[in-house]
């Protein structure tokens, strides 16, 4: 298990702690992927800007992201976000008429401005930095590591399944998710630091974050 790996696992560890009902098997219980097909034309329309701005040359414009981090029997999605996350392409995804209302909105735009070095660091080779399906959606990718003309193709691809995922749990009735950063602080101790070294994060402190920071 990589490092990626051993955060999340550490950190599930901290939502059972904190009295979280972790399903192993969402899609076996039901749980369906996030995905534009049943947005509104309005909300649709807005991630399809989304794409449009972060270069996406497809004509066909419907998306579905991947599995959620983390589902929980009472509806809860939670995602953990690490380092990858965070870069010049995820405040693109935040410009939404709607986005204002999301209560993760403002840290992560900071975030993403002030920790693109850690998402580099992660984030610039192999399938990190641009896969096949990637650059179909995106028109290809700089060489690793090179901001030009296109960029990292998989950053924006990860970004723009960021904001289906927002855009999918802020208008569907139902569902409600929590985005968790590495980057953030809860209790006095540092989620990066804490997942890194297996350590439980305080399950009262973790249950009022998580409450401040769900959609």
């Amino acid at each position: 298990m990589g490092k990626h790996g051993k955060r999340a696992s550490a950190f599930k560890a901290s939502l059972e702690a904190a009295g979280y009902d972790v399903l192993e098997t969402p899609r076996e219980h039901g749980v369906a992927a996030a995905t534009t097909k049943q947005l509104s034309d309005e909300v649709r329309v807005s991630i399809v800007n989304v794409y449009r701005a972060l270069g996406g040359v497809r004509d066909d414009a419907e998306f579905t992201a991947g599995v959620w981090d983390f589902a929980c029997s009472d509806g809860l999605f939670i995602e953990f976000d690490e380092a990858l996350h965070f870069n010049r392409y995820r405040p693109v995804t935040l410009q939404t008429p709607w986005s204002s209302e999301l209560p993760w909105a403002l840290d992560y735009s900071g975030y993403s401005g002030a920790m693109e070095g850690m998402c580099l660091k992660d984030g610039k080779s192999g399938g990190r930095w641009a896969s096949p399906s990637s650059d179909a959606m995106f028109g290809g990718s700089d060489a690793p590591g090179v901001f030009g003309d296109r960029g990292s193709s998989r950053w924006k691809q990860r970004a723009l399944y960021d904001a289906v995922r927002d855009a999918y749990a802020w208008s569907t009735p139902g569902a409600n998710l929590a985005r968790i950063s590495i980057h953030d602080e809860i209790g006095g101790l540092s989620v990066n630091w804490a997942t890194s070294h297996g350590l439980l994060l305080d399950p009262l402190e973790l249950r009022e974050f998580i409450e401040s920071r769900t959609a």
